[in-house]
C-alpha cells in the first residue's frame, strides 16, 4: 500500500480540488479510531482523518479522508490505493469519493478546455414560455389539487439549501434544519462563489417544489408569487449538503438522508448526482425507504446514461427522472436509461432565481434540465402522499401489502400510463409523462408489484449490494455485450469501471450531439492494473474508451 500511496504525492492540493477520500465498507461494524489505527499501522507518515458516514460512534462504512493530497487529475491511481487499501484493512468494498458534477460536460477535459465555458454546450436554447404556469396543465397538477395541495406533506430537498425570496415565503419549515457544509442548523444557502460553484440552486428547487399560489388550466398562475409549485402547500425541510450541483462530492449526501429521515420528511428530492458509487448513500436509501419514504432524483444532464443516486432507482431504491421539452419531446441533454422511472418537463421551466446574496427577492428565470423534472415530480410525491394520510399511514398500508412506499409511488405514478406519440416507442424515458391527478387516483397495490427493494435479509453483511454487483446492473442496462467478460476477477475493478464508463458515455455525447470538437476530449485513463486486465476483454475496454 506505501507504493500505491507514494503514487498520490506528486502534486499539490490546489484551492478548489478535493482530497483524497475513499470509503470504506466492512461486514461489522468498527469505530473511526480502530479503521484510523489500521491506516496509521501501514501508513504511519500519513495524514488522516477518520469519519462514520453517519455520525455513528461505530458503522460499517467509513470515509477516510487524507488531507493535502488531491484526487483530481490523478483518479486512477486513487482506485489502484482504495484497492490496497480495502485489501489492508478487510474491507468488503473501497470506494473513492471523487468530485461529481449533476452536468456531464464536466467530464470531458482535453487541451484548451474551459469547463465552465462548455458547461453551456450542456443546455439547450432558452425560451421565455408563458404563461409562467405553463407547465401545470401539462402535467395536471391544478385537476391533482382538487384532492390536495399538498398540506401536511415535508418534501426534504437535500442540495445548496434555501434564501430569502418570495416564492419561498411560508414554505420553508425553520426547525430541524442542517447544514452539513459550514455546519450548524441552518440550512440558507451561502451563495459560495468561485469556480465551478452553483449557488442558488437550492432555492430554485425549492420554488420549483412549493411556492405558493395557484394555477389554471391554461396556465395562469396567481399570487403570492410569479410561480407556483406542485404541490403549493407542501412543507420544505432544506437540508444544505453541498455548495454546488457542478461540483460536489457525495461524503455528506448519506447523512443528509438519514436526518430527513429521523426529522420526519415524507420525500425526499435530490437533484445532483455524478459518475461516482458511494455505498453509505445506498445504505441510507435502503434505510429512508424502509422507513416510508418517497425519493426522487435526477437522471442528470449531458450523462447519457442514469447517474448516481438516481441510477439506485434499477435497485428500487428511488424514482428517477428524465426530462423533456414543453413539447414533450425528449430533452436533448437529459440522462437516460432502463433506471429511469419517468420524465416530466424540464426546459424553460420557470423558478425562483437568487444566485447571489445581492440578488432581489423575487427574481424568475425560466431554468433547464433534469433538476425542474425532478423537482416538480418531488411536489407530485408530496400531493401523493397527502391525499393517503402522510407516511405513518402508507407505511402501515405498505407492510400489510408487503412492499414499500417508494414502490407503491412508482406503481401509481406508472401503472398504465402511455407513453408520447412523439418520443417514437423509447423505452429509456420511463414509463411516460407525469400525470399529477392520475397518479392521485391510481388505487394502491394491494401486494408486491416487483419494484421493491430486496429485503435487508437477503443482502450481504453490510447491509448494500457490493460495488460489483452494481456494476453487474450497470452493464446490463447499457452494454449487455460486456457481460461475459465481467468475471469474478474483474469484480476489484467495478467502481473504476462505473466512473469510467460514465465518462465515456459523456465525452462521446459531446463528441456527436453537442457540438465539442473532437481535439477538446481527453480520454481517462485507467489504472495500470485495470489495463492490463482490459487487455484481453475487448467489449469491457470499449465501455470505458481508455486507450
Amino acid at each position: 500500500m506505501q507504493q500505491e500511496f507514494s503514487a498520490l504525492r506528486g502534486r499539490p492540493l490546489l484551492p478548489d480540488d478535493d482530497p483524497v477520500i475513499v470509503e470504506l465498507v466492512f461486514a461489522e461494524n468498527r469505530t473511526p479510531a480502530a479503521v484510523a489505527d489500521q491506516v496509521r499501522a501501514a501508513l504511519p507518515e500519513a495524514e488522516i482523518t477518520v469519519e462514520s458516514a453517519f455520525g455513528l460512534p461505530e458503522d460499517r462504512f467509513h470515509f477516510v479522508t487524507f488531507p493535502g493530497v488531491p484526487s483530481r487529475g490523478q483518479e486512477p491511481e486513487v482506485f489502484a490505493f482504495a484497492r490496497a487499501l480495502r485489501r489492508e484493512t478487510g474491507a468488503t468494498d473501497a470506494n473513492p469519493v471523487l468530485t461529481d458534477s449533476l452536468y456531464g460536460a464536466a467530464a470531458i477535459g482535453g487541451p484548451g478546455f474551459d469547463v465552465e465555458t462548455t458547461l453551456f454546450s450542456c443546455e439547450t436554447p432558452r425560451q421565455n414560455l408563458s404563461p409562467f404556469g405553463w407547465v401545470h396543465p401539462v402535467i395536471r397538477t391544478p385537476q391533482a389539487w382538487g384532492h390536495t395541495r399538498g398540506n401536511g406533506a415535508t418534501v426534504a430537498v437535500i442540495d445548496t439549501g434555501h434564501s430569502t425570496h418570495q416564492e419561498l415565503n411560508g414554505a420553508i419549515r425553520a426547525n430541524g434544519q442542517l447544514n452539513l457544509v459550514e455546519g450548524g442548523t441552518d440550512a440558507s444557502d451561502r451563495f459560495s462563489s468561485g469556480f465551478l460553484r452553483h449557488p442558488g440552486h437550492g432555492t430554485l428547487v425549492c420554488s420549483v417544489v412549493a411556492s405558493r399560489g395557484g394555477a389554471s388550466d391554461a396556465g395562469e398562475v396567481s399570487g403570492p408569487g410569479a410561480i407556483t409549485g406542485s404541490a403549493p402547500e407542501a412543507t420544505i425541510l432544506p437540508i444544505r449538503a453541498i455548495k454546488s450541483v457542478i461540483n460536489f462530492n457525495q461524503k455528506t449526501i448519506p447523512a443528509a438522508i438519514a436526518h430527513a429521515v429521523a426529522q420526519g420528511a415524507d420525500v425526499i428530492t435530490m437533484a445532483m448526482g455524478g459518475p461516482t458509487r458511494v455505498s453509505a448513500t445506498e445504505k441510507a436509501l435502503r434505510d429512508a425507504t424502509r422507513a416510508g419514504l418517497v425519493i426522487t432524483c435526477a437522471a442528470g444532464n449531458c450523462w447519457p446514461k442514469v447517474v448516481f443516486p438516481a441510477a439506485y432507482a434499477a435497485n428500487g431504491l428511488c424514482t428517477a427522472v428524465a426530462a423533456l421539452t414543453h413539447t414533450l419531446t425528449p430533452w436533448a441533454k437529459s440522462g437516460r436509461g432502463p433506471e429511469v422511472t419517468i420524465a416530466a418537463p424540464g426546459e424553460n421551466v420557470w423558478g425562483a432565481a437568487k444566485n447571489k446574496a445581492t440578488d432581489p427577492d423575487n427574481g424568475i428565470k425560466a431554468a433547464q434540465g433534469t433538476t425542474l423534472a425532478t423537482s416538480l415530480t418531488a411536489g407530485v410525491a408530496a400531493l401523493w402522499v397527502a391525499r393517503h394520510g402522510g407516511r405513518a399511514a402508507l407505511a402501515q398500508k405498505a407492510a400489510a401489502a408487503g412492499t414499500t412506499v417508494q414502490a407503491m409511488f412508482v406503481h401509481c405514478l406508472t401503472h398504465g400510463l402511455s407513453k408520447p406519440p412523439v418520443w417514437n416507442g423509447a423505452t429509456d424515458l420511463g414509463a411516460g409523462l407525469v400525470d399529477a391527478e392520475r397518479a392521485l387516483n391510481a388505487a394502491l397495490p394491494t401486494g408486491p408489484t416487483g419494484t421493491e427493494a430486496v429485503a435487508e435479509a437477503a443482502l450481504p453483511a453490510a447491509g448494500v449490494e457490493p460495488t460489483s454487483e452494481i456494476l453487474a446492473i450497470h452493464l446490463a442496462n447499457h452494454n449487455p455485450e460486456a457481460l461475459d467478460e465481467y468475471g469474478p476477477e474483474m469484480a476489484e475493478y467495478a467502481a473504476e469501471i462505473l466512473w469510467l464508463s460514465h465518462r465515456a458515455g459523456a465525452k462521446a455525447r459531446a463528441a456527436t450531439t453537442e457540438g465539442v470538437e473532437a481535439a477538446m476530449i481527453r480520454p481517462d485513463r485507467a489504472s495500470a492494473e485495470l489495463s492490463a486486465a482490459l487487455a484481453t476483454r475487448p467489449e469491457l475496454r470499449a465501455v470505458v474508451a481508455v486507450p
